[in-house]
């Protein structure tokens, strides 16, 4: 996940189309954001997206960061920030890092792997490891969230007729044709879910013994 004010792009394509290398990409992404928009923004650019996506998150707005794709660039970058920033370390984690004197990401690519997996259990061990060290395995995906629209038909009582069933499934599907139409938009998908009226009623419970009215009382 990345914030709602963020963006990551895969610059692998773009490096030939506009003969630039991935710094130069970088400043021009910033350039036009400054120009269309008149916002500041940071940037880092990075062999992965964990790597870019750190320095993006400090202040001020308006720096630059880039980190060569090597493992001493790498371990430059990451060895004297503090654990804190990497994903996935919150502030209990930090606090029990501390705790054993792990403060900064370097420390923690000092200790052995299974080490922190008995501080912090097999997963959050193994996957903290590999962060330090500079590996993530997320990638940009360029696929837009799909989008849902809805529409639904409520009867104003138990309707058990065939031909008003169908009626409101196509006023329905009419419904929701145009709305698409309209937007120039098309569906990969469609779900139709029916509630029935008794599922909605509440659940009448018997009435309980010491309740019940006496022998010989109305």
């Amino acid at each position: 996940m990345i914030e709602p004010d963020s963006a990551a792009l895969d610059l692998t394509g773009a490096i030939p189309y506009w003969k630039r290398d991935a710094r130069g990409i970088t400043e021009l992404v910033q350039l036009r954001v400054l120009a269309h928009f008149g916002l500041r923004s940071s940037a880092g650019c990075a062999p992965n997206r964990m790597l870019a996506a750190m320095p993006c998150a400090l202040p001020p707005p308006g720096q630059r960061t880039v980190v060569d794709d090597s493992p001493e660039a790498i371990a430059s970058f990451l060895r004297p920030r503090p654990v804190r920033e990497l994903p996935g370390v919150g502030a209990k984690m930090a606090t029990t890092l501390g705790e054993y004197g792990l403060h900064t990401i370097g420390d923690v690519v000092d200790v052995p792997q299974l080490t922190l997996q008995r501080l912090l259990g097999a997963r959050a061990g193994r996957a903290l490891h590999g962060h330090a060290q500079g590996r993530d395995t997320q990638v940009a995906d360029s696929t837009q969230t799909p989008a849902s629209i809805s529409t639904d038909h409520n009867f104003a009582r138990n309707e058990l007729d065939p031909a008003q069933h169908r009626r409101a499934l196509l006023a329905l599907a009419d419904e929701l044709g145009a709305r698409l139409r309209s937007a120039g938009q098309i569906a990969s998908g469609l779900t139709c879910t029916i509630r029935w009226s008794h599922a909605q009623r509440p659940r009448q419970r018997p009435a309980r013994p010491d309740r019940l009215p006496a022998p010989g009382l109305p």
